[in-house]
C-alpha cells in the first residue's frame, strides 16, 4: 500500500515579476495540473507563493477536484489565503500550522511566511516531534542551507534554530519545500532535504548572483509507504517533457 502526492510550490500566479520574464504563470500552473492528473494522482501539497489578487482565487478553483494541503509562503499572507483555503490550523493565531497523520508517518506543516518559525510555533513543533513516526516536514523555507546566492538573501531567519531542533530528535526527518525556484536534495545528520521546482520560473544555482530561467518548470511526485519515502522530479516545457529521478 502506498500513497503519491504532487508537491506543488512557487506558482506566483498573476504576479508581476514573471509577467516581466516572459513568464505564463497560469499556463504553466495548468500544465502541471494536467500532467498530476495524467500521473494518476489526487493529493496536492502546496508550499507556497501562490500568487495575488485574483490569481489566488483562481488557484482554488483549480485545484477543487483535489485534496489539497499547503503551507504559506513569503508572498502569501494569511489573510488572503484562509478565507479560500479548508485547512484548520493548530496555533489559532494568523499563522497556518497543524499536522496530519499520514501511513506510517506524521507529516508536519510550517508556516514560514514571515520569514522566520517563531517562538509559539517552534514550542508547537517540539511537542508534534515528540511521538513514535517518522517526520515529514513541508514548509516553504529550505532548512538545510545552500553555498548559492539565493541563499544567502533568502533564507530562513532562524533556520539554525529550526535545525538544531530537528537534529536533537532520534527521529528521520524528510524535508519538502520550495522558496529557491529549483532542484535539490541535500542529507544532514538526520534530516534529508528536497527543493521542488518552481511551478512559475527557475533560479540557476550559481553562488555570486541570481540568474532567472525562464524556460522550464515542473513539481515533484513524492510515494510514501509503510517502509520508506521516495521521490521523482517532473521538469515541463512547451517543447517537450522529461523525468528525472533522485
Amino acid at each position: 500500500m502506498y500513497t503519491k502526492i504532487a508537491h506543488i510550490t512557487d506558482l506566483h500566479l498573476d504576479e508581476a515579476f514573471p509577467i516581466e520574464q516572459g513568464v505564463q504563470a497560469r499556463e504553466r500552473f495548468q500544465h502541471v495540473l494536467e500532467d498530476i492528473q495524467h500521473e494518476g494522482i489526487q493529493q496536492i501539497v502546496c508550499t507556497g507563493d501562490i500568487g495575488e489578487g485574483e490569481g489566488i482565487q483562481y488557484f482554488f478553483e483549480q485545484v477543487s477536484a483535489f485534496d489539497l494541503t499547503i503551507t504559506l509562503g513569503n508572498h502569501d499572507s494569511f489573510s488572503g489565503i484562509i478565507s479560500y483555503s479548508q485547512q484548520k490550523t493548530a496555533s489559532g493565531t494568523q499563522q497556518l500550522y497543524y499536522s496530519i497523520q499520514q501511513d506510517a508517518y506524521k507529516c508536519i506543516y510550517l508556516d514560514s511566511s514571515q520569514g522566520v518559525i517563531d517562538t509559539p510555533q517552534l514550542h508547537w513543533l517540539r511537542e508534534m516531534l515528540d511521538n513514535l513516526y517518522p517526520i515529514i516536514i513541508f514548509v516553504h523555507h529550505p532548512i538545510l542551507g545552500l553555498d548559492l546566492k539565493v541563499d544567502k538573501i533568502g533564507k530562513l531567519q532562524n533556520r539554525a534554530e529550526v535545525q538544531a531542533l530537528l537534529e536533537s530528535t532520534n527521529k528521520e526527518v524528510t524535508v519538502f519545500c520550495g522558496h529557491y525556484h529549483m532542484e535539490s536534495n541535500l542529507q544532514g545528520k538526520n534530516i534529508r532535504q528536497y527543493i521542488t521546482p518552481a511551478v512559475s520560473y527557475q533560479i540557476e544555482q550559481d553562488k555570486e548572483e541570481i540568474k532567472i530561467d525562464n524556460e522550464v518548470f515542473g513539481y515533484r511526485i513524492i510515494t510514501i509507504n509503510q517502509e520508506h519515502i521516495s521521490s521523482k522530479v517532473k521538469v515541463l516545457s512547451h517543447a517537450n517533457q522529461k523525468t528525472i529521478t533522485r
